[in-house]
């Protein structure tokens, strides 16, 4: 990223743990390209707090509603948005591209293709390409064994593809961060007018679906198995069929097993198992990519640590009759350190490639078809009024 003429001026909309351990740590380490000026929280105290801890000048607002007004009279200035709030970030990411504000929404973009369809139209109504004004937080496509991976797949006939996610319960992740204490002072009713709100998103995505489907679809096929839908975009070219899916476990999130062929490698299947396990000792996601001559597998560790880097293992030939394994690591570089890099300069008007609204409706395509298959495995599949039920493409 080149550097530009000032540092963007920043909102952070939703001060929950990833803003709290990724977000603000890092806008703070990076001040010679971007400025905090203002947070969003429903809190109107975890908002004031972090406003005072982070400095003079920094405004708190309590709706996305308030900062925009603050724009529009101007007393606040502000180059983009990082949204990072609970549920779908479809409409708040519609307000504030309308506001004139860029965005970088955490995943997942939005629950419904009904959602992205009202973003294109805003689009069309403005003027604007949404990939100059709109990142979805897929930030492993910034890592550094990402990208190196994804040169080293680009030479070889990849035969199989295997995802193992082991995910304990947010605690055990998040120990070391310190969060501030949840609040108390949200009013119950604007709680319950969010939830009925994506109850009716969620409804319309999937139906009337019997639970615990429509749970495994927020929290768990979007809210979790999306990195891994999104880093097989980037790397392969993303998931084609998905043709098994089975959901199992002792208790509510339990276990994911899916499975399918590549979208463009249509005779190589692909694997995801992803496990909640509350006491599992720590976080562990592994990619591997089988081909005809190795393997290339990449490890993640917990995705709240800044700095804990991803490991690329590669095993080859080693001619004769040998074998060469190798692990690379980039101490130095953090994937949501260059995701936010590369906000910065869309920010600034010099937008770099990057995810946007039409990766993350594929996205949520690839999300549908893997709950419709869960929900015909169960015996129990969705209405066919759903979105989910009609295997759309974007």
């Amino acid at each position: 990223m080149t550097g530009f003429d000032a540092p963007v001026r920043i909102a952070v909309i939703g001060l929950g743990a990833i803003s709290q351990s990724v977000h603000l740590p890092l806008i703070r380490r990076n001040g010679h390209l971007m400025q905090l000026v203002a947070v969003v929280d429903l809190s109107a105290a975890r908002a004031r707090e972090t406003a005072e801890a982070s400095g003079a000048g920094v405004a708190a607002f309590t709706s996305v509603e308030a900062l925009i007004d603050a724009v529009g009279a101007g007393t606040l200035r502000v180059d983009g948005a990082i949204l990072a709030t609970a549920g779908s970030h479809a409409p708040d990411v519609g307000r504030l591209v309308d506001a004139g504000i860029r965005v970088l929404a955490e995943k997942p973009l939005a629950f419904s293709l009904g959602e992205i369809d009202a973003l294109r139209e805003l689009a069309a109504r403005r003027g604007i390409e949404l990939a100059d004004w709109v990142r979805v937080g897929y930030m492993k496509e910034h890592d550094p064994a990402s990208n190196a991976a994804k040169a080293l797949l680009a030479e070889v006939e990849v035969r199989a593809v295997s995802v193992e996610v082991l995910h304990p319960a947010d605690g055990a992740q998040l120990a070391f961060a310190n969060l501030s204490a949840p609040p108390s002072d949200v009013p119950p009713e604007l709680l319950a007018n969010l939830v009925a709100a994506t109850d009716a998103t969620v409804a319309a995505a999937i139906g009337p679906a019997d639970d615990p489907l429509p749970k495994l679809y927020t929290n768990v096929v979007l809210g979790s198995i999306v990195h891994d839908t999104g880093l097989l975009r980037h790397l392969v070219g993303g998931v084609g069929t998905v043709d098994r899916a089975r959901h199992s476990g002792p208790e509510f999130p339990g276990s994911l097993s899916l499975g399918g062929v590549l979208a463009e490698r249509t005779d190589v299947p692909w694997s995801i198992d992803w496990h909640f396990i509350p006491r599992y000792p720590e976080y562990r996601e592994t990619v591997t990519f089988h081909h005809e001559t190795g393997t290339i597998a990449l490890t993640f560790a917990v995705p709240y640590v800044l700095n804990a880097p991803t490991v690329l293992t590669v095993v080859e030939n080693a001619e004769p009759l040998g074998v060469r394994r190798s692990e690379t690591r980039w101490m130095q570089e953090e994937a949501f350190e260059q995701e936010l890099r590369s906000f910065a300069a869309l920010a600034a008007g010099h937008p770099e490639p990057g995810p946007s609204v039409a990766e993350g409706a594929a996205d949520i395509v690839v999300g549908q078809r893997m709950l419709r298959t869960l929900a015909d495995s169960i015996g129990h599949p969705l209405s066919s009024a759903a979105e989910a039920a009609d295997d759309r493409r974007v």
